[in-house]
C-alpha cells in the first residue's frame, strides 16, 4: 500500500492506493481511516498523483467530476449506496431518503445513512450531496462546515 498526504483549501487530505487503484480518500482529521503502519508515502505514484491532480481541479471550479481507479471494497448494499451517489448532480442536493428509494429499500433510510457514513472515498463519491429530508446538512464524516463548503462551491461553478 501506498500513500500521498497533500493540501487542499478545506484541510489536508490522505489519499490511499494499491498498485493501480485509489482505495481510500480521506481528511486527515476525519476520525474513521485506515491504518497507515504497512503503508509507504510515495510521492511518485500514478494514481495517488492522478487524485491530487483532479483535486486541485475540483477546489479551482475546473473539475465537477472523477476518473480514478476505484478499488472499492464493501458490502453489496454499501455498494448500491454508493453507486446512487455517483449519479447526483453537482450542485444537487438528494434526502437519505431519496437515496433509499433509488436503491429500492424506501424504508432502510438509517442503513443507507450508515452506509453513506462509511464512504471511503470522501468528495469522489459525493456524500457530500446528501441531507437531511429538508435538505439540513448533518452527518457529514468531514464535518458540516466542509459540507456546506463543498454544496456553495459546486453550486458557484456550475455556470462555468
Amino acid at each position: 500500500m501506498h500513500h500521498l498526504e497533500f493540501d487542499t483549501p478545506l484541510g489536508a487530505m490522505l489519499a490511499i492506493a494499491d498498485n493501480q487503484h485509489l482505495t481510500g480518500l480521506f481528511y486527515k482529521d476525519q476520525t474513521k481511516q485506515p491504518s497507515l503502519a504497512a503503508s509507504k508515502q510515495h510521492h511518485s505514484h500514478p494514481v495517488l498523483l492522478q487524485t491530487k491532480k483532479q483535486l486541485e481541479d475540483y477546489f479551482a471550479g475546473q473539475r465537477q467530476r472523477f476518473s480514478i481507479p476505484l478499488k472499492v471494497q464493501t458490502t453489496a448494499f454499501q455498494k448500491s449506496v454508493w453507486e446512487v451517489l455517483s449519479h447526483i448532480r453537482p450542485g444537487e442536493t438528494w434526502s437519505y431518503k431519496k437515496v433509499a428509494e433509488r436503491i429500492g429499500k424506501p424504508t432502510s433510510i438509517r442503513a443507507v445513512a450508515n452506509a453513506i457514513s462509511r464512504n471511503p472515498f470522501i468528495i469522489v463519491i459525493p456524500c457530500h450531496r446528501v441531507t437531511g429530508i429538508k435538505g439540513e446538512l448533518r452527518g457529514y464524516a468531514a464535518g458540516v462546515d466542509r459540507q456546506r463548503h463543498l454544496l456553495l462551491q459546486e453550486s458557484s461553478t456550475l455556470g462555468k
